[in-house]
């Protein structure tokens, strides 16, 4: 690894570096690096060992973000549950501003290094998986307890589809920075990640990976978009083919074919809001918002409110529709910060998204780029999601909002 002449600054960048091992290993260590790399830039900015412009466009927005978090504090029903989630913005702050920091650090030497590293723990995720598929456990014996879902390295948890998604795209910008010249690779890889992107079994993270690669191929990759346009059309054709030759393929078909085609038929979407789990949520997190309109109900309080019994629909197929989080984030922040907390989210992502799109045609970085796909498909309505405010969801948006807003200049 590349060293820079601050130990602090080795600190960052090598906790930078491994940062996706501990969304393989577990939730506190997840924690940990969330903690611990802000500490060491904050003691960097104190000593004076960097220089940190604390009115930075990006730092003053999520410093609004995080005091509308602290006002809803005030309004929350129960603050213990909403403490420790604020506490962890402020944190995040501070991580975001670390890895803006490293960007510009000695012309992307240490930053080019760190990319390395994570495409080199997305590539062993992703052989882990094609051996997960064809003998029916990962390189460390976990298999998924699911029919039609591969587990690899999270096991139980059932979630490595959400981090395939958000490193998925870093791994390509890798790729075609370091073979700017054989698209045909591009190609290639683009097509694998699609189809085990499928084969993982999570259709939102499957939605959004396609369409998120789709859209990096045909900006990214050097091709007269009559090419680009052939390869998305050629993936339509042969996901059916694949459905239909794949081992235990009665699943797949349920999984994808049987749900996903049922809401392009008429009234489809209120057809599937109505008969499904993911629905009854929805329809909980519709009624909470509408009897705590201004503030909500506060952060992480969803997962006891949602359980009280003057929200069940007994016209609802599942009419009981509690659980931890709503599955959509802005059903999350309207049930839990009500129209200002939701109101200050989007003026926040609205910005940032705004400023990131402004600079990457400016620098044209496809890191940057890829971040801004991650992160407004992480914000698709209706298609489920994780809570904005848990640890596993929660920490990969944020990485790929780094990088989102992190070639920003000041």
């Amino acid at each position: 690894m590349l060293k820079s002449k601050n130990n602090f600054e080795n600190i960052l960048i090598f906790f930078f570096s491994i940062f996706p091992l501990a969304f393989l290993i577990g939730n506190s260590v997840i924690n940990f690096f969330i903690i611990i790399i802000p500490i060491f830039f904050f003691i960097l900015t104190l000593k004076k060992k960097i220089k940190f412009n604390f009115q930075n466009k990006i730092f003053l927005i999520m410093l609004l973000f995080w005091f509308s978090l602290i006002v809803n504090l005030f309004f929350s029903q129960n603050q213990s549950l909403s403490i420790p989630r604020v506490i962890k913005i402020f944190f995040i702050i501070f991580l975001v501003s670390a890895f803006k920091y490293i960007v510009f650090l000695n012309e992307n030497k240490y930053l080019n290094n760190i990319y390395k590293i994570w495409s080199i723990i997305f590539f062993v995720v992703l052989i882990d998986l094609i051996f997960e598929f064809m003998v029916g456990f990962n390189i460390l014996g976990f298999k998924s307890y699911m029919p039609g879902r591969l587990a690899s390295f999270t096991g139980n948890e059932l979630v490595i589809g959400n981090f395939f998604s958000a490193f998925c795209l870093i791994f390509l910008s890798y790729i075609s920075i370091k073979y700017p010249k054989k698209n045909n690779i591009i190609i290639f890889l683009s097509l694998v990640l699609i189809f085990v992107s499928f084969l993982i079994g999570e259709r939102a993270n499957f939605i959004r990976t396609f369409l998120m690669i789709s859209l990096f191929f045909i900006f990214v990759v050097d091709y007269k978009y009559k090419t680009k346009l052939l390869f998305i059309f050629v993936i339509f054709s042969l996901i059916p083919l694949l459905i239909t030759n794949l081992k235990d393929d009665n699943i797949y078909k349920s999984r994808y074919f049987n749900s996903i085609s049922n809401l392009f038929q008429k009234n489809g979407i209120s057809i599937y809001l109505n008969n499904s789990q993911y629905g009854a949520h929805y329809d909980v997190a519709y009624k909470i918002f509408k009897e705590n309109k201004l503030f909500g109900v506060g952060i992480k309080n969803f997962r006891k409110e949602s359980f009280k019994s003057k929200y069940e629909n007994p016209e609802h197929k599942f009419k009981y529709g509690g659980a931890t989080h709503p599955h959509q984030i802005h059903l999350e922040f309207l049930s839990e910060t009500g129209l200002f907390g939701y109101s200050i989210f989007l003026i926040f992502i609205i910005l940032s998204i705004f400023l990131s799109i402004k600079s990457n045609l400016k620098n044209k970085n496809v890191f940057q780029f890829s971040g801004i796909l991650f992160v407004i498909f992480s914000l698709l309505p209706l298609i489920p999601t994780g809570s904005f405010f848990s640890t596993y969801s929660s920490g990969l948006f944020w990485i790929n909002y780094s990088l989102m807003v992190g070639y920003i200049r000041d």
